[in-house]
């Protein structure tokens, strides 16, 4: 299998951080309801700076991912991000999530 893992790192305007909140967490259910070969979707949120977003995502394969940017709640996430986000990184490997909020603690 060719499997793809990375995580991607979103970082909220100053002042904008609890109005990323709620659209992260609606493109993490979003995505887990639509989109498949998710192997891996998580969304988490720094417990010592909440501006900082994260998503450690594995995907099946190219082809489920590229199916995913496709879709309209990606779409608007993404448009949305333009906005709000300082930055948005994607690196290729997961990251260590002990000092991270996983999103079903979030609500």
């Amino acid at each position: 299998m060719n499997e793809l893992i990375f995580t991607v790192e979103i970082k909220a305007k100053e002042g904008f951080d609890e109005i990323v909140a709620p659209f992260a967490q609606a493109m993490h259910k979003l995505s887990h309801e639509f989109d498949e070969g998710i192997i891996q979707y998580d969304l988490y949120r720094s417990k010592d700076d909440r501006s900082m977003f994260y998503f450690v995502e594995e995907w099946e394969s190219e082809k489920a991912l590229e199916s995913h940017r496709q879709k309209d709640h990606y779409k608007r996430f993404i448009e949305f991000l333009d906005g709000s986000a300082e930055s948005i990184d994607k690196k290729f490997e997961k990251i260590d999530t002990t000092n991270l909020e996983k999103y079903e603690e979030m609500i």
